[in-house]
Parts: C-alpha cells; structure tokens; sequence
C-alpha cells in the first residue's frame, strides 16, 4: 500500500478551515453593536421635553446590519413600564428612531435589543435619560423620628464599654506605616472590625480618610495610602474579622450569609432596632470618635470615601458623624427603598422587594435610607458620583439622596454611559478628595 504523506501545516490549516466552516454553520457570529445618539449630548431634559433618540445596530465591520428586528422597551428608570415595546424591522428602520419624554422628574431607561432574523443571535444595550433630575423627591418623607431613634442608638452604644483591641500586622507595616487589625464593641453583643493604617515620619497628626466597602465579603487594609501620609481607617460591617486572605475571606463570608439564612443584607429586615446595618454602623460611627481622639489623627483633615455599599456609607455616616470636612460617595447603595410607590428602581439591595412589599419592611426601612441620613450633611463637602445606566444603584435613588443634602458645597457628577461602577468622574472626585482633606475640605 503506498503511504501518503501530509504535512503538519497542511494538517493545521484544513482543521481551521473545518473549525471556520463548523462556526459559520452554526450561526454563531460576534454580536452586533447597539449604538444611542441623542439629541442632548448630555442625555439631560426638562419635564415634558422631547428627547429624540435614534438607535443603530452595526455588525462586527460596523456596516448597519439590514436584517433581523430591534425592540425597544421604555420603563420608569428600570421598573415601570412606561409604553408597549416598539419594534423595528432592521431591513427598514436602521437607524430607528425613539422620541420620549417624562412628565415627572426623574429618569427613563431605553433597553433596546436587537434579534437576526433566524432568532440565532441577539444583543441588548441600555440608555438613561434624566428630565429635571435636581427635582426628584424621595418615595417618603423623613420619619419624623428618625433623628431621635439614631441619638437613642449612638447613646446606646456609648453606654458600652468600647473594649478597643488593636494588634499590630507585622507583615504589612514597614518603616513607611504600622497597621493594624482592629475592632470595638457595639450594640446587640456584637463587634465590627477593621484595619487601621498609620503613617510613620511626615508631620503628625495626619490627614484621614475613614472607608467601608462596597457589598461582598469585605475588604483588608488599603495600606498604600499610609504610604502618601493619610491615616486610613477600613471599617467592614461583618460582626467578624475579614481574613487578610481573600479567598478564605469569601468563605467565611459564605459561611455566614448561610447561617443567617440569607444574604446579609436582608436580615431582620422588618425590624429597625435588629436590621443588619444598625448594629454596624453605631460601632463604625464609634470607631470615627475614637480615631478623632487619636493624638496623630488631624480632626480638622477627617474624610470619608465609598461606592455602593461604601457609597451609602458616605451618607450615612457624612449624617451621624460630624468630624468629617469632605465625603466621597460613589454609586451610593441603600437609598430610596420607598421609590417604588413611584414606579422606580430603588437602590440596592431593593430590601421592600425582597420582603415581597411588607408594609413592616417598608416602614423599618426608612430609617436605614441613605436619603434620611443625607439630609443632616449640612457643612461638609460632598461628592457624589451617579451611572445613568446602573441596575443595581438606580440613578434616581442616588438623586433622591444628592437633592436634599442641605451642604452648599455639594456637586453630582454623571457618568453617562456607566452603570454600577467606578469612571473617570470617580478618579477625578477621589484626587479632589485626597487634596480636599489635606486642605481642611477646601
């Protein structure tokens, strides 16, 4: 029998060739790109202006696709559904074009997602709008309570013994800085815990900056900013040490959320005086008194920095706590549970919806919002950043709160094109924060 010989290359190519035929066969190709151009580049109206808005659907040349459909669904800034959905055949209507308004101050998002016609491939892509966002109110008033039931907590938890302890982490302090783990008593027999950054050299006492982090297992020290002369207090809201180690940090965390029997967040949700976050932020908001009674800490140069989680922490403490001259709070969490009586997205963890509208929920959760505690920032310095595409911190949640700080010196800055994260807005706040800080929040 004669042998036949096939080179290695020849091999390599006819199973690309194979793979490339296999690929086209299934249908499967990159996604199409879903593109928005409005006519305000700043995607801002007024109540009752049309906004016109025309949407493209390009393939992977960014040639406009001429085939398949566009369906386009309005809703009140993610929940409400403003109109039936609008579809377009792509053959016809590319670029489609959308004209909306709003008749109320607030926010409208535009989900629209593009189909092939053989049903085979799919994208989707998001827009918000705002109209007269300056001008949208929270879904409830403030309890009138509300400030006597977080004095009674801060008097509660002063009433017990702090029980400071504080070890140094040898392996993360060097001739720069000395860190430590640290954590204090609060209320309901419980502790929070943290991490403590000190700078070493420089001129004492130092200017400071007090975190919590976003939601999740937690966070160690952010150490490097010891490193440029700040004292840093990183504050977690667990009622256990957070491992240095961040993957047995994930586990103990869910441990923890399977013990409660839900996540964190929900916990004791209908009850103001054992919902999760009372107990934490009574013992984070001791923890800033102590660390203003610290002889190297400068409490004129006190500042507060967060997203979500850690963004309504800004709010939150910015409310309780005084010490601080500047606050950044990023894409901030907790805010607005009541928006829903208004048809909108409240921000996360959206507690109410959880409960499935427990009208006990509803009401215990007004005195864990970010907007009742944003309404006693009233001297310091405040940042926040909002995403006009954030699903998980609505952007009308985030304006609830911004509208009714009291501060003179407050600014809001959009970020378009983001959802429920950090841009360049945020890079931007954080290098003003650091020099704000430094300058007794000028």
């Amino acid at each position: 029998m004669k042998k036949v010989f096939i080179r290695r290359e020849t091999l390599i190519r006819f199973a690309l060739t194979l793979f490339l035929l296999a690929f086209a066969v299934s249908g499967v190709t990159a996604q199409e790109a879903i593109t928005f151009q409005f006519n305000h580049e700043t995607q801002v109206y007024a109540v009752n202006e049309q906004a016109e808005c025309s949407i493209s659907v390009t393939d992977k040349d960014g040639a406009l696709v001429d085939s398949g459909t566009l369906t386009v669904v309005l809703t009140n800034d993610g929940r409400d559904q403003l109109a039936e959905p609008q579809t377009f055949d792509l053959s016809k209507d590319n670029p489609a074009t959308i004209k909306t308004t709003l008749s109320v101050p607030g926010f409208l998002q535009i989900n629209a997602k593009a189909q092939s016609a053989d049903n085979q491939k799919s994208s989707s892509k998001l827009a918000g709008l705002a109209f007269d966002p300056d001008k949208i109110e929270p879904g409830l008033p403030k309890p009138d309570d509300f400030d006597e039931f977080w004095a009674k907590g801060k008097e509660e938890v002063r009433k017990i013994p702090i029980d400071l302890q504080q070890t140094i982490i040898d392996s993360l302090s060097n001739e720069k800085r000395d860190v430590y783990s640290v954590n204090f008593a609060t209320v309901n027999d419980q502790r929070v815990y943290g991490y403590l950054s000190v700078p070493k050299g420089g001129e004492s006492p130092y200017p400071t900056l007090v975190n919590v982090p976003g939601a999740g297992p937690g966070v160690g020290p952010e150490a490097w900013l010891a490193d440029q002369g700040f004292v840093v207090l990183n504050m977690n809201v667990f009622p256990y040490e957070c491992p240095l180690d961040g993957n047995e940090r994930q586990k103990i965390y869910d441990e923890y959320n399977k013990e409660l029997g839900m996540r964190y967040c929900y916990y004791n949700g209908a009850d103001r005086d054992s919902y999760f976050f009372r107990a934490a932020y009574l013992g984070i908001d001791r923890a800033v008194d102590w660390l203003a009674e610290q002889d190297y800490v400068d409490t004129t140069r006190m500042g507060y920095y967060g997203t979500s989680q850690g963004g309504a922490s800004a709010l939150i403490l910015g409310g309780l706590n005084k010490h601080f001259c500047a606050i950044l709070s990023s894409v901030p969490a907790l805010c607005d549970h009541s928006g829903l009586l208004k048809g909108r997205s409240p921000g996360w963890p959206r507690l109410v919806d959880f409960y499935k509208g427990d009208e006990k929920v509803l009401e215990a959760s007004r005195y864990l919002d970010g907007v009742n505690f944003a309404r006693n920032i009233d001297a310091a310095t405040i940042d926040i950043t909002v995403g006009f595409i954030d699903v998980t911190c609505s952007p009308s949640s985030v304006y609830s709160a911004f509208n009714v700080v009291p501060s003179e010196k407050k600014a809001i800055y959009h970020e378009t094109q983001l959802g429920h994260q950090n841009g360049e807005q945020y890079k931007q706040a954080f290098q003003r924060l650091l020099e704000r800080v430094k300058n007794n929040g000028r």
